[in-house]
């Protein structure tokens, strides 16, 4: 449990916050440059004085930033330069106490995959490689909150989501929380339960992922992204492709492992999904989904369909000339086909 009651004049605009998050694992921060999302971070760890905050039921706002169990990545977190990837993870694991948790050096290592960084000199590292060596090093100083600002934006997207999905595992198997910042709603849909949206300072919507980000797609005209939860059941090595199942219904998906090996969400954008009402008969793709037509709403001129499958949502575009010829109910059975995955 996270509350606070932040009041601090910027240059621009006021910190204004008045936010209560009773039960989260992941919390995400999204809004534009400027808004004040590092400010949060830097009021929650401690970095900016009289602020009132409480984690836990227990108020921290009189404690040094040592001493509130918190942990903040910024931005332009620095490596040790005199050390390489191995000794800066062995400097914290020596240095930090009061630990939390019982992450050790090796668990770290192991879950990030970072053996061929560890003796490189930092200096020789890309940005994205420098950016998993501080996260695990700001996972080694074993606190139960830990908070990331921007941690994994020099990552391309199949690493940057195949370490959300690290970050997702390692938060369910030692109980730490995370708020992350972020720019890119697509990062923070991928991990976070839970989004806060902020604006000139204040906070505008908060509550669980799918549907603050419901709301921020609506009001800036975008599209929103289908996030499908599966697990795998095998690969298939003579087609290089997976078979995938989803939980509930138990429909199937077959998809390269590039869109599989990221973690075990698949991101779809609404141009790969089309509906119909019978199942399609003469077509190449076998990824067709059984799906209940939750909601429709003209948006820009474009219908935008919000499909129920297993649970879960998936979103697709129709112009409105296909609409009206369907002539599609709320509650209609029809087929997503799902395109672009093998």
């Amino acid at each position: 449990m996270i509350k606070l009651a932040l009041y601090k004049s910027l240059n621009s605009f006021d910190l204004d916050i008045n936010l209560h998050l009773e039960s989260f694992t992941i919390a995400g921060i999204f809004g534009p440059s400027g808004s004040g999302k590092s400010t949060l971070l830097r009021c929650i760890s401690g970095l900016e004085g009289e602020q009132s905050v409480y984690i836990n039921d227990k108020s921290v706002h009189h404690l040094p930033t040592e001493q509130r169990g918190v942990t903040l990545q910024v931005q332009s977190c620095p490596l040790f330069p005199h050390l390489d990837a191995a000794g800066n993870l062995a400097f914290t694991q020596k240095h930090c106490f009061n630990r939390q948790t019982d992450l050790t050096e090796q668990k770290v290592i192991d879950a990030l995959e970072l053996h061929p960084l560890l003796k490189r000199n930092v200096q020789s590292l890309s940005g994205g490689e420098r950016q998993r060596v501080v996260f695990a090093r700001t996972l080694l100083a074993g606190q139960k909150l830990i908070i990331l600002d921007e941690p994994f934006s020099a990552l391309d997207w199949p690493l940057r989501f195949k370490t959300l999905s690290t970050l997702s595992e390692l938060a369910a198997t030692f109980s730490i929380k995370f708020i992350i910042v972020s720019h890119s709603l697509k990062e923070l849909l991928f991990c976070c339960d839970t989004l806060v949206q902020l604006n000139n300072g204040k906070v505008i919507n908060h509550g669980p992922s799918a549907q603050v980000a419901k709301a921020i797609y609506a009001n800036n005209k975008q599209t929103p992204l289908s996030l499908i939860n599966f697990q795998i059941i095998t690969f298939d090595e003579k087609y290089g492709v997976y078979l995938l199942k989803l939980h509930k219904s138990e429909q199937q998906l077959f998809a390269l492992p590039s869109a599989v090996e990221q973690g075990n969400k698949l991101i779809l954008e609404c141009e790969q999904i089309s509906v119909s009402a019978e199942m399609p008969l003469n077509t190449n793709n076998s990824n067709v989904l059984i799906c209940t037509l939750h909601s429709a709403e003209l948006i820009d001129k474009t219908w935008q369909l919000t499909l129920d499958v297993d649970g879960q949502s998936l979103y697709c575009l129709l112009s409105p000339r296909v609409w009206d010829q369907n002539n599609y109910k709320v509650g209609d059975t029809l087929y997503a086909t799902i395109h672009n995955l093998e």
